[in-house]
């Protein structure tokens, strides 16, 4: 049954590549230039940004087509926030509130959100062995309004159970290690806001390029810490998040456990991170990310980005270019390795998006004296996929993609919030830095489909189905072959617009 699906998804998406080439041209024309007086009339611009870091403007649908597990988490906040207005949010259906006007801030002003998510896992795994489980499970988070325009308090509850999870093909990380369901509270964290600042400290989830909370499973990383972040404001071009982490949950534990221990896969000693980011926007089109982490006798990792959106109209290719850069070096008593080390990870990406296309290209090298651990979070290189993210120690990669998004053209015909997706990348080169013997060459190769309406009565449901398949020999099995199906939707009560 699971070889009959992956052909079924694999023939679809080559069929409607061959169709779009044909169909979208006449469409496109049509839509655009109502587009075109509609933004006339109303004195809008018609430039886009799409990126899977911080957009300069408004993001067009297009910026959901980079891959699609680039964007999960039902509850991140868009540069489209101000202070003193909580937007709509589009992936969401919303209920409005209906308090009295003279009920407390704390509760007229607050944020409730229900998810529901069933999400099925299959992969062939490179040992002969098999991953495999379906669940079922969400969560449910509350967020107050300010005591004295001050003082707020923040909760999640998070499950996930097992509907199908055969003991013997675990790793799926939709439950844990041992098929076993998840159950916890995520996060209960008090805050106080400052100006456009707020002060965090509890069970919390932190976003940022290099700790974030991966919801690609059932339940998202969350954190236990301090921290200090910037509040969304569209008219401020720059964010900050600075803070201090004791531990953290993973997507497959009900439980905290220090960073250090996360870091390191077992007990060594009990260290924490310090982490301090700044995002910068100097002038339209350019943003830039500058972060860094550090776990005292293990790690210091740094990460700096820079992106231009060259912010053409809809009627022209628009342009986005990127290039980062991890690095990341053993310090004190070289507790993770053993051993010192310095290594990096340098990626850049050029995307071009066009009448619903997205296309996009990419490449990356790694030091050669170890790989990139990243174990609290996705990682922000270009060339991170859906299994691997070609950072052995002196690997080198090149990989593009090809994304279509249904809405742009044929949104009268009902296919709003339809995207199909490619990404192929291969990795050469690598090697084992203890032996400096060479590691077989890799390639990967994942497909999607998604369907997640932004209007009408489906607004906040989302289906997505994912095929990967990674080769590399030298292994019992020179594939490895990865399935996804996911279903969920998001519900969310919240006061009133303006």
């Amino acid at each position: 049954m699971r070889e009959l699906t992956r052909s079924v998804i694999i023939t679809a998406w080559i069929g409607a590549i061959g169709w779009l080439g044909a169909a979208t041209r006449a469409e496109a024309q049509v839509k655009s230039t109502v587009a075109a007086a509609l933004a006339t009339s109303t004195g809008q611009t018609s430039g886009t940004a799409a990126s899977n870091s911080e957009p300069s403007g408004t993001a067009s649908s297009n910026s959901e087509l980079l891959p699609a597990d680039r964007q999960e988490i039902a509850d991140e906040e868009r540069l489209s926030w101000s202070l003193k207005k909580f937007p709509s949010q589009k992936y969401m259906n919303e209920i409005y509130w209906q308090f009295p006007s003279d009920t407390p801030a704390f509760f007229r002003d607050s944020l409730m959100q229900f998810v529901s998510r069933t999400y099925e896992f299959t992969r062939d795994n490179f040992d002969g062995s098999k991953s495999q489980a379906w669940a079922a499970g969400g969560w449910v988070a509350f967020r107050s309004g300010l005591l004295c325009d001050m003082f707020g308090v923040h909760a999640a509850y998070y499950f996930s159970q097992p509907l199908f999870a055969p003991d013997d093909e675990s790793g799926t990380k939709l439950l844990n290690p041992q098929q076993e369901p998840l159950s916890m509270l995520g996060q209960l964290y008090g805050r106080m806001q400052v100006r456009d600042q707020e002060l965090r400290g509890g069970m919390q989830l932190v976003d940022t390029p290099l700790i974030n909370p991966q919801d690609n499973r059932m339940v998202p990383n969350t954190f236990d810490g301090t921290t200090v972040v910037t509040l969304p404001d569209k008219d401020r071009n720059y964010d900050y998040a600075v803070g201090y982490l004791w531990d953290v949950k993973q997507r497959d534990s009900n439980d905290f456990i220090p960073m250090s221990d996360a870091l390191a896969g077992t007990d060594v000693a009990n260290r924490g991170a310090t982490f301090g980011m700044v995002k910068y926007r100097p002038f339209s089109g350019l943003s830039t990310i500058f972060m860094d982490y550090f776990i005292d006798d293990f790690v210091n990792t740094g990460f700096a980005q820079a992106e231009y959106d060259f912010q053409q109209p809809k009627n022209v290719p628009n342009w986005i270019v990127g290039a980062n850069i991890i690095e990341q070096a053993s310090i004190g008593s070289d507790l993770l390795t053993g051993s010192s080390f310095s290594t990096y990870q340098a990626s850049a990406k050029a995307q071009m998006t066009y009448e619903g296309w997205t296309l996009f290209i990419a490449g990356s090298s790694t030091g050669d004296q170890s790989k990139i651990f990243s174990p609290f979070g996705t990682k922000p290189n270009y060339t991170d996929m859906q299994q691997v993210s070609f950072d052995n120690a002196n690997e080198k990669a090149i990989g593009g993609s090809v994304a279509y998004d249904f809405g742009y053209a044929f949104s009268k015909y009902g296919l709003s919030g339809l995207s199909i997706g490619a990404w192929a990348t291969h990795g050469w080169d690598a090697i084992d830095p203890t032996t400096d013997l060479g590691i077989p060459n890799r390639d990967e190769l994942d497909l999607w489909i998604q369907y997640r309406p932004t209007e009408g009565r489906l607004k906040g449901f989302r289906l997505k189905t994912q095929y990967s398949d990674v080769w590399q020999g030298g292994n019992v099995s020179n594939d490895q072959p990865e399935f996804r199906f996911l279903i969920d939707y998001t519900l969310l009560f919240r006061p009133p617009l303006g």
